[in-house]
């Protein structure tokens, strides 16, 4: 019974970033898997109804998705089995400058589990400052990405991998069944390990 972890990974401000969805399709392959994905995040990004449903116009233009990839699970040990990546070139629009790197605007996802093992979450690449009004994303923006992740899994679900949260203890999964985006953004620490820090001294 195949799980597939779905990788994204893409490039902001001389750092990366990654975020990953699982989903299941018992009758599925990888490289069905790899294609889904591909459609989805495709949708995430451009939307169908450009800015209402999308992502790629909160998105500096420093920002962008380089790679998505489905990683099929073996469901007795956990263990990655095989792997099919595919080339992306979705870059962000917004021509103000970034917010930083560690900035993120995050997607929740909820299952039916009530209990924290049944939640999950993904964080989105860096937004422009345009985006921020009194240190809250803009509700406007708030929409688009909640339109755009609905979209996306949608779209996973509608091709036969439907979204879980994967319970890698268990090995087991829950159906995401709904999802929500907060208006303040979340700190990614890992998205800020490759940017070097200049320092200036001053003395005392």
């Amino acid at each position: 019974m195949p799980t597939y972890a779905n990788v994204i990974t893409g490039h902001t401000q001389g750092e990366s970033f990654t975020f990953t969805l699982h989903t299941f399709n018992a009758a599925g392959n990888t490289a069905g898997a790899a294609a889904a994905l591909h459609t989805a995040v495709g949708l995430l990004w451009n939307g169908v109804a450009t800015p209402t449903d999308s992502i790629k116009q909160l998105v500096c233009t420093d920002d962008g998705i380089d790679l998505t990839a489905a990683v099929e699970i073996d469901p007795l040990t956990g263990k990655n089995l095989s792997k099919v990546e595919t080339g992306e070139t979705l870059v962000g629009t917004n021509a103000s400058e970034c917010l930083p790197p560690q900035c993120s605007c995050v997607v929740s996802l909820r299952s039916d589990l009530p209990q924290r093992a049944g939640r999950g979450r993904f964080y989105l690449p860096s937004f422009g400052v345009d985006q921020v009004s009194g240190g809250r994303i803009l509700a406007a923006a708030v929409s688009s990405v909640k339109l755009a992740a609905q979209g996306m899994i949608q779209s996973l679900n509608g091709a036969g991998y439907t979204a879980v949260i994967y319970h890698r203890s268990t090995r087991t999964h829950d159906n995401i069944t709904h999802g929500d985006v907060g208006d303040v953004y979340d700190t990614q620490r890992r998205r800020r390990n490759k940017l070097i820090e200049v320092r200036s001294t001053f003395s005392v």
